[in-house]
C-alpha cells in the first residue's frame, strides 16, 4: 500500500471520523507576532491583549492539515504563515528574496541513501516545494546507520519513508514519488516531464548516471552529486546550464569506459566508480575499505550517517546558490572532517605518506 498525500481542509467538519487533532495555532501566531515585532522579544509580559488582537486577523486562514498515515490533523495557520515561521530563523543568512527563489526551484533526486539526507536538508531549510524523488529499494536494517527511518520502517519502500518524513515537516510539499526508481527508459521522463531546474544524482547505476548527464547536457540542466568518502564527502558540480559542451564527469571517463555498462560485474562497477571519483580524492580508510570488499571482510562500500549529513548540507547549499544565480562553478569540491579537524593531517610528512598509500592502492585495486 502506497503512502497517501496529505489533505488540506478549511473546515474541521471535513475531517475523517475519528481523526486526532493537534492544535498549534496559538503557539504559531504568538511566534508570528514576535517575528513581526521583534522588539517585544525580551518583553513578553502584558502582551496578551496585543497578541489576541494580532491573532484575530489570521482566524479566517486557519486550516487543518490531515496526515492519513497517522490519522492526525494539525490545526494550523495557512501555508504562507507556516512557511514564514518555519524560515524565520534563516534570516538574514538567507535573505527573503533568496528564500523565495530557493523555494520555487524544482529539484529531482534519484537514490535515497545519501539522497535521503539531501532531501531532509532541502526541506528543513525551506528549499524546493516541488521535488521528485526516486528509488526502487526498501529499507533494510543495515541502512539505518545513515538513512532517515525507524525500526518499524524496515521492509517499507524508501520513497514512502522519505515522503512521510518530508510531509510531517512540510505538509504543503509537492512531492512526485517514483517508487520503481528510474531505468534507461524512464530517466528522460524523470528529468524532463516536467523539466527539472536541478538534477541530483545519488544512484548506483553508472549506465543511468551517464544517460542522465547526456540528457541534462542537451537540456542545459545542472547536475549535483555528493559521494561519501570516509569522514569526508566529494561534491561534484556540473553546470550544464552554463557549459552545455562540458564533458560529463569532468572528462574522467573515456569513450571505452562508456560502453557495455548494463551488465557490469560488481568488481568492474567498483573500478569504474572509483575512476569517476578519482583515487586521488579517496581517504586512506576508504581506500583500505575498497580493497577489503569481497574478501570476506566487508560486503559493500561503507557509508556513515555523519558523512551523509555533510552531503545533505553541501548539496542543499549548492541548490540554493544555483537557484539564486550565485556563482558556483563546475568542478569537484571536498569537505572533510579529517582534513579540517584531525591533528597533523596537513603536515608535509602525512601528505607524502597519503600520496604513497594512494599509489599503492591504485596499483592493487585498478590492476
Amino acid at each position: 500500500m502506497r503512502i497517501r498525500t496529505p489533505k488540506i481542509y478549511k473546515d474541521k467538519e471535513e475531517l475523517p471520523e475519528g481523526t486526532e487533532v493537534v492544535d498549534i495555532v496559538d503557539s504559531a501566531l504568538k511566534e508570528l507576532f514576535i517575528v513581526e515585532n521583534p522588539h517585544f522579544k525580551n518583553s513578553p509580559d502584558n502582551l496578551g491583549e496585543q497578541i489576541k488582537n494580532f491573532s484575530s486577523e489570521y482566524e479566517k486562514d486557519i486550516i487543518w492539515a490531515y496526515l492519513p498515515w497517522k490519522n492526525i490533523a494539525i490545526r494550523m495557520p495557512s501555508e504562507a504563515v507556516y512557511y514564514k515561521l518555519r524560515t524565520a530563523r534563516n534570516r538574514n543568512i538567507i535573505r527573503e528574496e533568496e528564500q523565495e527563489k530557493y523555494r520555487n526551484c524544482h529539484a529531482g533526486i534519484v537514490g535515497l541513501s545519501v539522497g535521503s539526507s539531501i532531501l531532509a536538508s532541502l526541506v528543513m531549510t525551506g528549499g524546493p516545494k516541488k521535488i521528485k524523488i526516486a528509488d526502487f529499494d526498501v529499507l533494510e536494517t543495515t541502512n539505518l546507520n545513515r538513512l532517515r527511518g525507524k525500526i518499524f520502517d524496515i521492509g517499507k519502500v524508501k520513497t514512502d519513508i522519505a515522503a512521510k518524513e518530508t510531509w510531517e515537516l512540510d505538509p504543503f510539499a509537492d512531492l512526485e514519488l517514483w517508487h520503481e526508481g528510474v531505468t534507461k527508459d524512464t530517466i528522460e521522463n524523470f528529468i524532463l516531464s516536467p523539466k527539472l531546474d536541478i538534477f541530483i544524482d545519488e544512484m548506483d547505476s553508472i549506465h543511468i548516471k551517464i544517460l542522465s548527464r547526456i540528457i541534462c547536457k542537451e537540456n542545459r540542466i545542472p547536475v549535483l552529486m555528493a559521494t561519501d568518502n570516509g569522514d569526508s564527502i566529494i561534491l561534484d558540480v556540473e553546470r550544464f546550464d552554463l557549459e552545455p559542451e562540458r564533458p560529463i564527469f569532468h572528462g574522467l571517463l573515456n569513450d571505452d569506459d562508456q560502453k557495455n555498462l548494463e551488465d557490469l560485474t560488481f568488481k568492474d562497477w567498483l573500478k569504474l566508480a572509483t575512476k569517476i571519483v578519482d583515487a586521488e580524492y579517496l581517504t586512506p580508510r576508504m581506500q583500505e575499505s575498497l580493497l577489503d570488499i569481497g574478501l570476506k571482510k566487508i560486503p559493500s562500500v561503507p557509508q556513515l550517517g555523519t558523512t551523509a549529513a555533510i552531503a545533505g548540507a553541501a548539496v542543499a547549499y549548492a541548490v540554493r546558490q544555483i537557484s539564486n544565480g550565485v556563482s558556483l562553478p563546475s568542478g569537484r569540491y571536498t569537505l572533510g572532517l579529517e582534513s579540517t579537524i584531525s591533528k597533523n593531517y596537513n603536515e608535509e610528512e602525512q601528505v607524502v605518506e597519503r600520496k604513497k598509500r594512494t599509489e599503492e592502492f591504485k596499483s592493487k585495486f585498478m590492476k
